[in-house]
C-alpha cells in the first residue's frame, strides 16, 4: 500500500507542472496583450505553439524511453521545461516569450507521455484503473486552483508572477524525479532503438481504427473544453464586462465541474457500471453542448448561461475520457511508450488545431466557440456510436473498478 502511494505521488509530481502551465496564466491574457502590444489572435499563439511543440516532441519520447528506460528521458524533458520556464520569466518581448513557451512544450510533452507510460509500467489491470482514477481525483484540485491562483498573482504581482510559479513547480518536479524516481521499466523489457522497427510499430498503431476512434474521443472533447477556457479569457473581460478579478471564478467553475466528475466517477461506475457511466457522460456532454449553443443564440452577452452549459459539458467530458483513455492505452499493451506518445501527441495536436481555428474565427462574440462546441458534440456522438457498435464485447473497463 505504501509503495503504491509513493508511486502515485511520484507520478503526480511528473504531471503537476504540465497541468498548471496551460491554465495558470490565462487570466493574465489581457494584461499581457497590453504589455507586449499584441492582438487577441496573437496572444493565443502562446497556447497554440506550446501545444504544437508538445505534439512534435511527444512521439520521440515514447520509443526512446522504451529503449533506454523512462527516467533519463524524463530528466531531460524536465530540464528543457525548466529552461523554457526561465525564458518566460525574463522575456522582455513577445518573441522571447513565445520561444519560452515552445521550450516548455517540448519539455511538457515528455511529462505527459512518460508520466502516462510510467503509470502503466507500475500498475497493471485493475490496479492501473484504480491508480488512474486516484490521479484524476487529485490533479484536478491543482487544475481548478491554477486559474484562481493565476488571477490573484496577476492582480497582486503582475502577469510575470504566473510564469515564476510555473518555473517553481517545474523545479520541484525536476528535483523529485532526479533524486527519488527509480527506473520503472525493468531492463529486460527494454526494446532496442531500431528505427525501422519503431516505424513499423508506429505504423501498426496508426493503422488501428479502434485506437484512432478513442484518440478522437479523448482529443476533441478536451479540445472544446480548453478552447472555451482560452476564449473566455479575452471575451468575458472585453466584450461581456466581467471584471478580470472575477474571471478566474468562471474558469474555476469549469475546472470544479471537472473535479466533481472525477470525485464521483468511482461511485457511479460501481453503481451504474462502465456502460452506464458512458451513457450518462454522453447525456451531460450532449446537453452541455446544446445549452452552450442555445445560450449563445438567446443571451449572447450573458456569461452565466454559457458557463452553465459548459459546466455540464465538462462533467460529461470527464466521465467519457475516464473510460475511453484507458481503453485506447490497452489496445496495444505491449507498446505502452509508443501508444502513449501517439495518444498524447495526437490529443494535443488536435487541441492546438481547434484552439487555433477558434482563435482565427474570433469576432468578439461567443458564436465561434459555441458553434465549435456544438460541432464537437455532434461529431463525437457519431464517432462513439460507430466505435461502440464495432468494439469487442468485453473490455478492460468493463471490469469492476
Amino acid at each position: 500500500m505504501f509503495k503504491d502511494l509513493k508511486y502515485l505521488i511520484l507520478i503526480i509530481a511528473i504531471f503537476i507542472a504540465g497541468c498548471i502551465e496551460t491554465d495558470i496564466y490565462l487570466p493574465a491574457f489581457t494584461d499581457m496583450m497590453r504589455y507586449f502590444a499584441i492582438s487577441e489572435e496573437k496572444i493565443q499563439e502562446l497556447l497554440t505553439w506550446n501545444f504544437i511543440a508538445v505534439c512534435i516532441s511527444g512521439p520521440f519520447y515514447g520509443p526512446i524511453s522504451d529503449a533506454i528506460g523512462r527516467r533519463k528521458p524524463l530528466v531531460f524533458a524536465l530540464g528543457v521545461f525548466l529552461l523554457g520556464s526561465l525564458f518566460t520569466v525574463y522575456a522582455d518581448n513577445f518573441s522571447l516569450m513565445l520561444i519560452g513557451r515552445v521550450l516548455q512544450g517540448i519539455g511538457c510533452g515528455g511529462c505527459f507521455v512518460l508520466g502516462t507510460a510510467i503509470l502503466f509500467d507500475l500498475f497493471e489491470g485493475d490496479k492501473a484503473m484504480h491508480a488512474l482514477n486516484k490521479i484524476n481525483s487529485i490533479v484536478p484540485f491543482i487544475m481548478a486552483a491554477a486559474p484562481i491562483l493565476g488571477g490573484y498573482l496577476n492582480i497582486a504581482f503582475g502577469f510575470r508572477s504566473n510564469f515564476i510559479a510555473i518555473a517553481a513547480c517545474v523545479l520541484v518536479s525536476f528535483l523529485i524525479t532526479l533524486f527519488f524516481l527509480k527506473e520503472p521499466l525493468a531492463k529486460e523489457k527494454w526494446i532496442p532503438l531500431d528505427l525501422p522497427s519503431v516505424f513499423n510499430k508506429f505504423k501498426e498503431v496508426g493503422k488501428s481504427l479502434p485506437f484512432w476512434q478513442t484518440v478522437w474521443i479523448v482529443s476533441l472533447i478536451f479540445a472544446g473544453y480548453l478552447a472555451f477556457l482560452s476564449c473566455i479569457s479575452v471575451l468575458f473581460v472585453l466584450e461581456m464586462g466581467v471584471d478580470k478579478q472575477y474571471l478566474p471564478y468562471f474558469q474555476g467553475a469549469l475546472l470544479g465541474a471537472w473535479l466533481l466528475a472525477n470525485l464521483t466517477f468511482k461511485f457511479f461506475v460501481n453503481h451504474l457500471s462502465a456502460s452506464g457511466i458512458k451513457k450518462w457522460g454522453l447525456i451531460l456532454f450532449s446537453l452541455g453542448g446544446l445549452l452552450t449553443l442555445l445560450s449563445a443564440c438567446l443571451a449572447p452577452k450573458n456569461p452565466y448561461y454559457v458557463t452553465f452549459g459548459m459546466v455540464l459539458y465538462a462533467m460529461g467530458a470527464n466521465w467519457i475520457q475516464a473510460i475511453y483513455f484507458p481503453e485506447g492505452m490497452q489496445i496495444f499493451p505491449e507498446l505502452k511508450g509508443i501508444t502513449s506518445s501517439f495518444l498524447t501527441s495526437a490529443r494535443l495536436l488536435i487541441t492546438a488545431t481547434v484552439v487555433a481555428l477558434v482563435s482565427h474565427a474570433y469576432d468578439a462574440t461567443i458564436f465561434p466557440i459555441a458553434y465549435a462546441i456544438f460541432g464537437i458534440v455532434a461529431a463525437m456522438l457519431i464517432n462513439i456510436a460507430i466505435y461502440e457498435k464495432k468494439r469487442q464485447p468485453i473490455s478492460v473497463v468493463e471490469k469492476k473498478i
